[in-house]
C-alpha cells in the first residue's frame, strides 16, 4: 500500500492509522528478529512471550513517543528499528534479572512482600497454590498478586515491567479457569 518508507514516516508521525498499522505489518518481523537474535548472542534465557512484549513494547513507545520525528534518515528506518529492538531486548532482560529472584522462590506466595499488613488466610493461599500449580510461572505470580495481595493489574504491569493489557488479558482467562477449578474441588 505505501511503497515509499518516507511517506510512510511521514503519515505514521500524523497519525494516521492506516499507516501505522502498515508500519508495524511492514516492520514487526524485524523488530522481533533483532531483540531475538541479540539476546541469543548474549546468553540470555527468554521465552517466545518476552520477545513478543519486547516487540510490543518498541512500536508502543515509538507510537506514543512519537518517536519517528526523530528519524533524520528516514532511508535508514530498518537499521534504526534494529538497533532499537536489539537495545530495548538488552534492556528489558537486564530489568527482569535484577528484579527476579530465582524461579522457584519467586513463585512461592510467602515470597511475595505486600504493602497491605492484612493477615491472608492461610486455607486461600494453599487453594489458589494447588489450583495454579500447572500455570505457567509468570501467570501464576501475576495472579497470585492480583488475588492474594490485591494488587492491580498497573501495580502488577509495573513490578512484572509487561503491559497492563498483558496482564489484564492473563488475569481475565485465569480467573475464570481458577473459578471451574475451585468450583470442583467444593
Amino acid at each position: 500500500m505505501f511503497d515509499d518508507i518516507h511517506n510512510l514516516i511521514e503519515r505514521c508521525i500524523e497519525r494516521e492509522e492506516k499507516a501505522w498499522l502498515e508500519f508495524i505489518d511492514r516492520f514487526s518481523g524485524l523488530v522481533y528478529y533483532s531483540a531475538k537474535e541479540r539476546l541469543k548472542r548474549n546468553g540470555y534465557s527468554f521465552s517466545e512471550q518476552d520477545v513478543q512484549d519486547i516487540v510490543q513494547d518498541v512500536f508502543i513507545d515509538i507510537w506514543e513517543k512519537s518517536m519517528l520525528t526523530g528519524v533524520r534518515e528516514r532511508h535508514k528506518i530498518k537499521a534504526w528499528l534494529s538497533i532499537t529492538g536489539q537495545t530495548r531486548a538488552l534492556n528489558f532482560m537486564r530489568k527482569k534479572k535484577e528484579r527476579l529472584l530465582s524461579e522457584e522462590e519467586l513463585f512461592k506466595v510467602e515470597n511475595i512482600v505486600s504493602d497491605n499488613k492484612e493477615d491472608y488466610r492461610a486455607e486461600l493461599i494453599e487453594e489458589l497454590e494447588r489450583a495454579v500449580e500447572k500455570f505457567p510461572p509468570r501467570e501464576k505470580i501475576i495472579l497470585k498478586l492480583n488475588i492474594a495481595h490485591s494488587k492491580t493489574h498497573k501495580e502488577i504491569a509495573d513490578f512484572m515491567n509487561i503491559p497492563i493489557n498483558t496482564v489484564s488479558t492473563i488475569i481475565a482467562r485465569r480467573k475464570e479457569l481458577l473459578r471451574k477449578i475451585l468450583n470442583s474441588t467444593t
